[in-house]
């Protein structure tokens, strides 16, 4: 922060536009970003005095202007301040606070805890909003990544300092800030990178920024979120001499989940087997395995993308104490689900829908003669509970919503009733020969539930032919 006392300067923008400069909100190592007068008008400076470098900076940021990159959740560059001085201007809302103050919360609950009681750790974990709101900052960001690389650019320097989330637990927006460094993939020609989320191939000196070396930084991003741990840091590595994590980092050490090398294991940490009812733990061996020193390897944004929105649609709330825990994913009920934290069973109230695909009579004789019956089940399964609202999406979440509507079906489970909201007419049955088309809501009363098994159907497209429904039961 700025001392009080401290007289800023008002800035000139290219345009014309003046912005006087209120505090630094952040600084790091390439610049320093100060609030201004205007709401949700910040002003990043550029610190480097090589004037060559300032020159190259400050034709960087007049091409990343240009770009069509306006729909993402990035602090990016709107214009330029006026020379000489070296600064740009950019908007970010309100209510937003560094990932990196979750994550010296958690150090610290960490510091306290121990192998034998964990309690600061958890206590630490449920208040800061538990598995719910870190899978739904990492679903924003992996859709930012996704999309960004999906138009040919890199983001370059992720870290938790630059990535930007709601201070409010219950919330969880995600913006990254910084953006400095985007560029396209083919030629960054950039090797900065934030200590412990370096690639190690990038550590090493052996390698430029890509979209590859993004996805090494997600994923150490993503598994102390998760988890309170970097996976590079063992007991072995936090134990030993400080040339052992620089060799970490380097990747010449397992990593603490190797399933073929235990000498790095971590046990002051929550275990991975919190996350174990999904596919995350195999990314996370994918990535910090084979992708430790095959970069092609590692999982690409996509695939997180589309994982994380599948453990957002399997969490279910406990109702004793308050964490949120994933549904097997093979489970088509509740009974014999458990909450991680405390082992409470599962809400037996909460509601699954199934997606199929109904394979139409002469499709199936053309091409699926060896199918048995005539749908198939997909594996998406999305948990509703009293309180939630969701929506059953059009398309798999790593495609853009750009240009069509994102989802088919809105539901909304209120305390008293199941609201079900379609998008366009769409059509629902109960059994063999009670088809309906419906174009408004449709309530279901919480009172008629459990009266009869037989399952409803929302068809998502003419009934008769090739197409996906959803199968729940009320």
């Amino acid at each position: 922060m700025s001392k009080p006392s401290q007289r800023l300067p008002e800035l000139e923008d290219s345009h014309g536009a003046r912005y006087p400069l209120k505090e630094q909100f952040a600084a790091g190592g390439q610049g320093v970003v100060y609030t201004t007068e205007q709401p949700n008008v910040l002003i990043k400076g550029f610190t480097n005095k090589d004037a060559a470098v300032k020159q190259r900076w400050r034709t960087h940021i007049e091409w990343l202007i240009r770009q069509d990159i306006a729909d993402l959740k990035l602090a990016r560059p709107l214009v330029l301040i006026k020379e000489p001085r070296m600064a740009y201007v950019m908007e970010l809302m309100d209510g937003l606070v560094p990932l990196k103050t979750l994550f010296d919360s958690f150090i610290e609950a960490t510091e306290q805890a121990s192998e034998d009681n964990p309690a600061p750790q958890i206590q630490n974990y449920l208040d800061q909003g538990g598995l719910r709101r870190r899978i739904r900052i990492l679903c924003q960001l992996a859709r930012t990544l996704n999309q960004l690389h999906g138009r040919g650019m890199l983001y370059g320097d992720l870290s938790p300092d630059n990535i930007f989330v709601s201070d409010d637990p219950v919330h969880a927006e995600t913006w990254l800030i910084d953006c400095d460094n985007i560029s396209y993939d083919s030629h960054s020609g950039l090797t900065v990178h934030t200590p412990d989320y370096g690639a190690p191939e990038v550590v090493r000196g052996e390698a430029m920024l890509s979209s590859l070396t993004d996805c090494w930084s997600f994923a150490v991003i993503a598994y102390q979120l998760l988890t309170h741990n970097h996976p590079l840091k063992g007991e072995r590595i936090n134990d030993g001499e400080p040339e052992r994590e620089d060799e970490a980092l380097r990747g010449e050490h397992p990593w603490i989940n190797d399933p073929d090398n235990p000498d790095n294991e971590c046990h002051n940490n929550l275990p991975v087997q919190l996350l174990e009812h999904s596919q995350l733990p195999d990314l996370f061996q994918q990535a910090f395995g084979p992708g430790k020193q095959q970069p092609t390897e590692r999982p690409s944004m996509a695939q997180w993308l589309e994982t994380l929105t599948e453990v957002d649609d399997h969490l279910f709330v406990c109702k004793e104490c308050g964490s949120h825990s994933i549904l097997p994913r093979e489970a088509l009920q509740p009974e014999g689900a458990e909450c991680f934290f405390c082992g409470s069973p599962a809400d037996p109230e909460l509601v699954l829908f199934q997606e199929f695909i109904f394979v139409s009579h002469d499709e199936k004789v053309e091409k699926y003669p060896e199918l048995e019956g005539n749908h198939l089940a997909t594996g998406r399964v999305v948990c509703l509970q009293s309180g939630d609202q969701k929506e059953l999406k059009r398309l798999l979440p790593s495609f853009s919503y750009d240009q069509v509507p994102s989802d088919h079906i809105q539901l909304e489970y209120q305390p008293d009733k199941l609201i079900i909201t379609p998008v366009e007419p769409l059509f629902i049955s109960r059994g063999d020969n009670n088809l309906k088309e419906f174009s408004k809501k449709i309530p279901l009363k919480t009172d008629k539930r459990h009266q009869d098994d037989t399952p409803y159907c929302i068809h998502l497209g003419d009934p008769q032919q090739t197409h996906v429904f959803w199968q729940f039961r009320w």
